[in-house]
Formats: structure tokens, C-alpha cells, sequence
């Protein structure tokens, strides 16, 4: 039974404003605002998703390898690798760290 509870915030204007995201032996306090503006506060998405990569691949060198683990791993890195390309190309267009949203 699944008892998550997730939730997003956003400010007057639009812009995301941080959230919680809980579970039976979990707490996730997401970053609130920009790092230029309100400096580290919570968690990023990345950071999130590299420790349940760690996670996966521990099992994955034990006798808890599987098929299954291996392709949530797999996409566990692909997920991280294109979220590292929308960081460093907003490094790029000098937009990192602020809340001005992405040209798309």
C-alpha cells in the first residue's frame, strides 16, 4: 500500500515555489526559488535521482541483480544524463540558477 504524499507550490506569479514529497521512510524538501535569489534551501531533482541510481546499482552488484533493476538503472541514467544537458545548456544561456523559463 503506497502512501506517498506529494507537493508542488507555486508563487502569485507562476513561478515554482518548492514542495514536500513524503513516504514511509522518506522526506524530500524541494529547493524553494532560485538559487540566485533564495540560495540552497531543499533538494534538486538530479541529486534525487543520482542516490536512487546508487541505490539500484548496489543491488544491481548483489544477489539482488536482476533484469527489471537493470533497465529501471538504465533509465535511472538516461533521465540523469538529459537533465545534466538542460543544466549545462542554461549555464550556457546564463539562465542557470535563476527562474526565467527554458526557450522551448
Amino acid at each position: 500500500m503506497e502512501t506517498n504524499i506529494d507537493q508542488n507550490w507555486t508563487n502569485e506569479d507562476g513561478t515554482h515555489a518548492g514542495g514536500v514529497s513524503t513516504g514511509i521512510g522518506y522526506t524530500i524538501s524541494w529547493q524553494r526559488g532560485s538559487l540566485n535569489e533564495a540560495g540552497r534551501n531543499g533538494a534538486f531533482l538530479i541529486e534525487v535521482l543520482k542516490s536512487c541510481q546508487s541505490q539500484l546499482s548496489y543491488f544491481q552488484n548483489s544477489k539482488y541483480k536482476c533484469e527489471e533493476n537493470e533497465k529501471a538503472l538504465q533509465h535511472l541514467q538516461q533521465s540523469i544524463q538529459y537533465l545534466e544537458a538542460r543544466k549545462n545548456r542554461r549555464l550556457d544561456q546564463g539562465t542557470l540558477g535563476t527562474t526565467k523559463p527554458d526557450d522551448v
